[in-house]
């Protein structure tokens, strides 16, 4: 069509899947729209690496909606997946921090019960 070779410059995916690519020419361009899919047991699916599932007999066959419709929910763009959190690793931090309250309860604990036997004395 005569426009200039453009290099590809981002890529944005909105609320409903929709993948657009921005050129440094200035042209931008829906190339495609993501689908999501459901499956009538996620229980069933096949957990693989990387976060990523399969579909088993035991999950039924998949679905797919554009987002926003049907029973999957919506996409989010500009969003951080957050389900990656280290759970060992907060785990570890949960224990470190409970310890450390446990340990700073015994100390006024302790200085409560020196307390109490300084009044004591006084008697």
């Amino acid at each position: 069509d005569g426009s200039p070779v453009g290099n590809l410059t981002a890529v944005e995916i909105d609320g409903q899947g929709y993948i657009t690519a921005t050129y440094d020419t200035g042209f931008v361009r829906t190339i495609y729209q993501v689908p999501l899919i459901d499956v009538p047991n996620p229980n069933g699916l096949i957990s693989l690496s990387n976060q990523a599932y399969q579909v088993s007999p035991q999950s039924g066959s998949f679905f797919l909606w554009d987002a926003g419709d049907g029973p999957t929910g919506a996409i989010v763009g500009f969003a951080r997946e957050g389900s990656t959190t280290d759970v060992a690793g907060e785990l570890t931090n949960l224990i470190q921090t409970q310890r450390a309250y446990s340990s700073n309860a015994k100390v006024i604990q302790t200085v409560d019960e020196m307390l109490q036997e300084t009044t004591n004395i006084k008697r």
